[in-house]
């Protein structure tokens, strides 16, 4: 069996884990990205650099690609392209090839940040307030049901590129001239947590959740966590999963305020901290082999020990000329947990 993900960019350690797991049955992890110096490209048992998702023959080079390599399942690691293959997944489905996605409507709730918010709000689920209209922000602003600071950010973004915190009217203002999709929320105090989760792609059933208190961010991922459990949280989870029905892993933000907790966003893909999660038992990329082999997944029973703390920390790759080699130059792990 064999397993293509798209758009690797930096995550090293994923594609290990792919890598790790699919040679225990014989199997390959291919990789693209449209960067030829994409780390994680380098790590992979074989990779294509492709032409970015942009691209009208975007989809037809994937299923090149899938009969090269004789592909069984396709995933992405980036938002943007979640919402294309999902839009071909029948189309795979033709070829005996799975793609491990959300179906159409989920994807779009989630990318759209707006739409999240009205998911949400009409699923009767706690989250952050947002705003896609300015007069109405500059209403509440003067009506003193809203206040500074502010998060400014583009409705359908990704990796919290674009995210801005505004302080003063003249600053709001300047956002208001541009011509940019932006939505508006509240600046939050309190922890920021974040949610891995696991739905069996045959049964839908929610077979692992690992939760964590995001201790520091970086570039919009987690750099280093905390492994907590947590009821409410798990409650609110477990009626979002419900509510939403997605597919696969998924990546929840959340905060914890005054009034309890909040979601702020959802990503149904693996999230940037899903490392703490693998290491503590909690093993996707088995549940997706089993899941293409036609295996349900039974709930992970182990479940896991609160406490462990993921530490990242950079590590680097020199490619040749060809880039077709590499010297690893620190074999460390990539994390610590202690």
């Amino acid at each position: 069996m064999n397993i293509l993900i798209c758009s690797v960019g930096r995550r090293v350690k994923l594609v290990q884990y792919f890598k790790g797991e699919l040679h225990k049955i014989g199997g390959k992890i291919i990789a693209i990205d449209c960067d030829a110096t994409a780390p994680a490209l380098h790590h992979a048992d074989f990779f294509e650099v492709v032409p970015r998702i942009t691209h009208p023959d975007y989809i037809q080079c994937i299923k090149d690609l899938c009969a090269k390599y004789k592909i069984r399942g396709v995933l992405s690691l980036i938002d943007p392209e979640l919402s294309l293959l999902s839009r071909y997944k029948n189309d795979f489905e033709k070829e005996n090839i799975s793609v491990i996605v959300s179906d159409k409507n989920v994807v779009d709730i989630c990318f759209d940040k707006y739409l999240t918010y009205q998911f949400l709000t009409d699923s009767g689920i706690p989250c952050v307030k947002t705003y896609n209209n300015m007069n109405k922000v500059m209403e509440d602003l003067e009506a003193g049901t809203l206040h500074f600071p502010l998060i400014v950010k583009p409705r359908c973004g990704s990796a919290s590129i674009g995210i801005h915190k505004v302080n003063t009217m003249k600053e709001l203002e300047f956002f208001r001239s541009l011509k940019e999709e932006l939505i508006v929320q509240p600046f939050l105090i309190g922890d920021e947590y974040g949610v891995d989760c696991f739905i069996d792609l045959i049964t839908g059933d929610t077979t692992n959740i690992f939760m964590k208190r995001k201790v520091a961010m970086r570039a919009g991922e987690t750099d280093k966590s905390i492994a907590v459990k947590d009821p409410e949280l798990k409650k609110i989870i477990e009626k979002l999963i419900y509510a939403l029905k997605p597919l696969g892993p998924i990546d929840v933000d959340c905060f914890k305020t005054k009034e309890g907790f909040v979601i702020s966003e959802i990503n149904p893909r693996f999230g940037g901290g899903y490392l703490h999660a693998h290491e503590m038992g909690q093993n996707f990329i088995t549940n997706i082999i089993n899941n293409l082999k036609g295996i349900s997944n039974s709930i992970n029973e182990d479940d896991y020990q609160e406490g462990s703390t993921l530490i990242k920390y950079d590590h680097f790759i020199i490619l040749n000329s060809s880039h077709s080699q590499m010297t690893l130059v620190d074999n460390k792990s990539q994390l610590q947990l202690r």
